[in-house]
C-alpha cells in the first residue's frame, strides 16, 4: 500500500519534471539573433545606468527624466535599470515565441535607441 507521503513526493517530482520540460522548451527554442539582440539591449540598459549615475554624481549632468531623479539621488538607479532590463528581455523573448520577425524588429529599434543614449552620455563625459 502506498502512503500519502509517497504519493505527494511522486506528484511533486512529476510536476517538477514537467515544469523543467516546459522551461527548457520555452528557453531553448529561438534564434541566436534574438539572443544576441536581447543580450546587447540588456547590456546597453545597464551601461546607460552606470554612465548616468557617474555623470550625475560627479556633477557633469543632471537626470532629465523626472521619474528617475529620485532613484539616481538614492543610488538605486542601477537596481532599477537591471530589473527593467530583465523585464524587457523576458517580454521581448515572450513576443519572439509568437512573432519572431516583429520581436527582432522591435528589439533592434530599442537597441538602437539605447545605443544612441549611451553614445550621448559618453559625449557628455568626454
Amino acid at each position: 500500500m502506498i502512503s500519502r507521503t509517497e504519493i505527494r513526493v511522486k506528484t511533486q517530482s512529476v510536476a517538477g519534471t514537467e515544469l523543467m520540460k516546459a522551461l527548457s522548451y520555452y528557453f531553448s527554442v529561438g534564434s541566436y539573433q534574438i539572443r544576441i539582440l536581447i543580450g546587447a539591449l540588456f547590456a546597453a540598459i545597464v551601461a546607460d545606468g552606470i554612465i548616468t549615475r557617474y555623470l550625475v554624481h560627479n556633477g557633469f549632468a543632471q537626470e532629465g527624466n523626472p521619474f528617475m531623479v529620485y532613484w539616481v539621488v538614492e543610488d538605486k538607479l542601477l537596481s532599477v535599470k537591471i530589473l527593467g532590463g530583465l523585464l524587457a528581455a523576458l517580454y521581448l523573448w515572450s513576443i519572439h515565441r509568437r512573432f519572431p520577425k516583429l520581436s527582432i524588429i522591435f528589439t533592434s529599434v530599442f537597441l538602437t535607441g539605447y545605443l544612441l543614449i549611451v553614445c550621448w552620455n559618453l559625449l557628455i563625459l568626454f
